[in-house]
């Protein structure tokens, strides 16, 4: 009796997943099937739509007219047809999207969703805006860079960027040191499009202390950009004991080239980490001086590949007394540095970069 007891509780309990299984295949093929009638409707009233939005983006003067009452449902594919439209139309086009997007009401519905209880909705929310491209909408973007989401800061950054005046843009350079890499590094890329409008601003917070992995961060900035106001930071910074700040900053003023460098550059080649001595080397390839030659000389002879290479390129771009530099190298007892400057010579302009 027990036996047949436990096999009804078996019995029972497989028809009730049976069920459950039938139940949820039902749901599933009901969620689908609604999906797949909003899709066709979309598609249908998009059809109808676009041309009215075309023609009301178009027009010549004053900000676009809506002559068409909207259903809710008709505002969604509007929004889907302007947000694509943003992405790729600016100046005055993108200002007549913009507009229409504000007299639908869609700015107004966007700036509260950066309310949202859901971090993904109003990271969307923040997005959309950036796409669109309106000032009016500047002052909550500021707001969502304070989000204690990181994908709200992120995306924020991003659409800060899209619409910021200066003011914004120098308020985008404290989220250089955000906790999350992935907010700095945004913060960093946009900054790398338009911070030559704020280098003064960058300038100043390469040279404080307050964040380790922003100062970093902005003294890369002071390279991509080449910001030629930064020679002197960058000098003072090169003699960091902090190996990063200092590997950093001789990498910036390699990128910016300015002759003042020529001889920290020279010290920089005796340094005690080979990162430093690479970026020396290859700062010394910009400037392509012949008093570089016999450093550069004793660089070939350098442990580190990476070193010995940027040497070599740099004796390469001094030009004849450098080239005669590598030329007796071939034929000297050092075998890095004769290996180096076979390298070099074989192979031309065909080199490789440094990661």
């Amino acid at each position: 009796m027990p036996l047949l007891t436990v096999l009804e509780v078996l019995r029972n309990c497989a028809l009730a997943l049976a069920g459950a299984v039938v139940l949820l295949s039902l749901l599933l093929l009901f969620e689908r099937t609604v999906a797949s009638l909003v899709a066709r409707r979309a598609r249908h009233r998009e059809a109808a739509l676009a041309p009215l939005v075309y023609e009301a983006v178009q027009e010549a003067a004053g900000p676009p007219s809506v002559p068409w009452k909207l259903t809710r449902f008709d505002r969604h594919v509007v929004r889907g047809i302007l947000l694509r439209l943003a992405l790729d139309l600016r100046g005055d086009t993108g200002e007549a999207i913009a507009a229409l997007y504000g007299s639908l009401g869609l700015l107004q519905a966007d700036e509260a969703r950066l309310r949202a209880w859901s971090g993904n909705r109003r990271a969307r929310a923040a997005v959309d805006l950036g796409l669109i491209g309106a000032r009016q909408t500047l002052p909550a973007l500021l707001r969502a860079i304070e989000d204690g989401d990181t994908r709200v800061r992120q995306a924020a950054a991003w659409a800060v960027g899209q619409v910021a005046d200066r003011e914004a843009l120098v308020v985008l350079i404290r989220l250089l040191g955000d906790p999350s890499t992935v907010v700095a590094r945004r913060a960093q890329e946009v900054l790398a499009e338009r911070g030559r409008e704020i280098e003064d601003a960058l300038l100043s917070y390469a040279g404080e202390p307050a964040s380790r992995e922003g100062r970093l961060r902005a003294i890369e900035l002071l390279g991509w950009l080449r910001v030629s106001a930064g020679v002197e930071l960058l000098l003072r910074l090169m003699n960091e004991p902090d190996l990063e700040i200092r590997v950093k900053a001789v990498k910036a003023a390699a990128a910016i080239g300015d002759p003042r460098f020529l001889e920290p550059f020279h010290h920089g080649l005796e340094d005690s980490q080979w990162e430093v001595r690479c970026q020396a080397a290859r700062g010394l390839s910009v400037l392509g001086s012949p008093l570089s030659v016999p450093r550069l000389s004793r660089a070939l002879r350098d442990p580190q590949w990476w070193v010995r290479f940027y040497a070599a390129v740099a004796l390469a771009e001094v030009g004849v007394v450098g080239e005669a530099a590598l030329t007796d190298a071939l034929g000297g007892r050092s075998s890095p540095a004769r290996d180096m400057a076979r390298y070099l010579l074989e192979r031309g302009s065909a080199v490789p970069a440094l990661p």
